[in-house]
């Protein structure tokens, strides 16, 4: 089988794996449900569900971008993490009383360098005289993280790029001794994304997690 071939074969089953999961999303989750409208700004809502309602409507959106806007999306995010670096360090410290804010700045430049990105999505296709089968990573949609007091804003950095690169949105309920330095940096991630063209709310919290909202 020819080349040619292969690629115009990939390329109309990307197009058919996207559009079966954009159509499944909008049967669980029409768009104009509520949800925004209790947006405290950045992707931050004054209950869990109305976080969970406003990433609902940001995955949809995503669904609709081409992947290299996702990638301008995650380059916007790395830099944001290196330019707040030290405001993020020091926020976490004073918030938590855990820790060096010197440490913290290291494991933030990590994370904001290293996390895994979309160059990990590759497609692998295999042919042989049975025919061609793709092999293409697609998203679960949308994803619950809870977040610890232990390094918070590294944790929410880390995990926001590699979801957001393989195409989810993220809901996230931090802990409660860490809620203020975690938000902080949903809300910078979360202008990051809309710079580049992505969704609003593609990250989303409750400004106060509780064991509850994390069960919901």
């Amino acid at each position: 089988m020819g080349r040619d071939v292969v690629e115009n074969l990939e390329q109309s089953i990307r197009l058919v794996v996207q559009e079966v999961i954009k159509n499944l999303d909008l049967q669980a989750f029409p768009a104009g449900a509520p949800g925004a409208a209790t947006s405290q700004g950045h992707g931050i809502f004054a209950d869990i569900d109305s976080a969970i309602a406003a990433a609902k409507i940001a995955h949809q959106e995503l669904m609709q971008l081409p992947l290299e806007t996702r990638k301008a999306m995650i380059q916007n995010m790395r830099q944001t993490i290196l330019e707040n670096n030290e405001r993020l360090s020091k926020k976490a410290m004073e918030e938590t009383g855990l820790g060096r804010w010197q440490s913290k700045m290291i494991k933030h430049r990590l994370v904001a360098l290293k996390s895994p990105g979309v160059e990990d999505l590759e497609p692998v296709s295999y042919t042989d005289d049975h025919g061609l089968t793709l092999v293409e990573r697609a998203p679960y949609g949308v994803i619950g993280s809870i977040t610890p007091t232990t390094n918070p804003s590294s944790t929410v950095v880390n995990n926001s790029i590699g979801m957001i690169a393989a195409g989810n949105a993220v809901v996230f309920n931090p802990h409660p001794g860490a809620k203020e330095v975690s938000c902080l940096t949903i809300s910078l991630l979360n202008d990051a994304i809309v710079k580049a063209g992505g969704p609003r709310n593609l990250l989303s919290a409750t400004p106060k997690p509780t064991i509850e909202s994390a069960q919901a």
